[in-house]
């Protein structure tokens, strides 16, 4: 899977926005969590932080080479906005871009913020002039997650501060692997018959009458690396043809084909011993 590297803007707490809330403080937060989200998901994640620069050029260069420096497919750079000013207004988040093909992926990720948490959705915005988005050299979103002085987005912000990350995850995750939600999806409604009945075929509706057998499966069927081994297996032995691996990727595979394959698998091996036994 490919790789993602994020981190906090600025170097250290004071040195960014700072009001009812510290936005260097908050964005390491944010990073965190959303780090760990995308681990879980099997992500290489590179966290940057930077605790050793003394100037904002000093900070920019440092976010910039550390990003440039490692085998990734995204930058994201966590930052919280500011608008002068104590207001009771809501103001809100939104993400910006310089390239243009990422127009669509940052207008994504503030609209899923937005939708999370109930901040206001500002958008994608295009900047030509921030050092993190000119100086990196792979897709790179900047994304304000909401205003530090906005005593509105701050109350929604803690108290979303959870589905803020979830929905920052998400999105980068979608970006860098687009398949990737479609197979879970097709993987957890394979579990979800096998857990229930039989796979339909015919008209059977016949249950598992072995508890033991039905957990062994559903272990099996949430192992996708141990589904692909059976296909690739049945496929070297001419058994079934390549096309099946094609639909467990792109998700179109069910546990009645899932089932099916299995049993060709296992009728050709048959067949094979037979034949040997009967050469001897």
């Amino acid at each position: 899977m490919s790789s993602i590297a994020i981190s906090p803007g600025h170097y250290g707490v004071g040195t960014g926005a700072k009001d009812i809330i510290d936005e260097v403080a908050e964005a390491r937060k944010v990073v965190d969590r959303v780090a760990y989200l995308l681990e879980k998901e099997g992500v290489k994640v590179y966290k940057i932080v930077d605790n050793r620069s003394k100037s904002q050029s000093q900070n920019l260069n440092y976010l910039i080479s550390e990003h440039n420096s490692k085998n990734r497919s995204l930058d994201v750079s966590i930052h919280f906005n500011s608008s002068g000013n104590r207001t009771d207004q809501p103001l809100g988040t939104e993400v910006l871009y310089r390239d243009e093909a990422l127009k669509t992926f940052a207008g994504k990720v503030s609209q899923a913020i937005a939708n999370a948490s109930g901040l206001k959705n500002r958008g994608a915005k295009k900047r030509t002039d921030l050092a993190f988005l000119n100086g990196t050299k792979k897709p790179a979103i900047l994304i304000e997650v909401c205003f530090v002085n906005s005593l509105q987005d701050v109350i929604i912000y803690q108290s979303k501060f959870q589905e803020i990350c979830e929905a920052i995850a998400k999105e980068c995750l979608a970006f860098i692997a687009p398949n990737l939600e479609k197979e879970k999806s097709n993987l957890e409604q394979i579990e979800k018959e096998i857990q229930n009945n039989l796979p339909s075929i015919g008209n059977s509706n016949e249950q598992f009458t072995s508890p033991e057998l039905k957990k062994r499966l559903e272990a099996i069927l949430k192992d996708k690396k141990m589904i692909e081994v059976m296909i690739q297996k049945g496929i070297s032995e001419q058994a079934i043809n390549a096309n099946w691996m094609e639909k467990l990727k792109n998700g179109s595979l069910s546990s009645a084909d899932l089932l099916g394959l299995c049993t060709l698998i296992i009728e050709h091996q048959i067949k094979k011993c037979e034949k040997i036994m009967s050469i001897g």
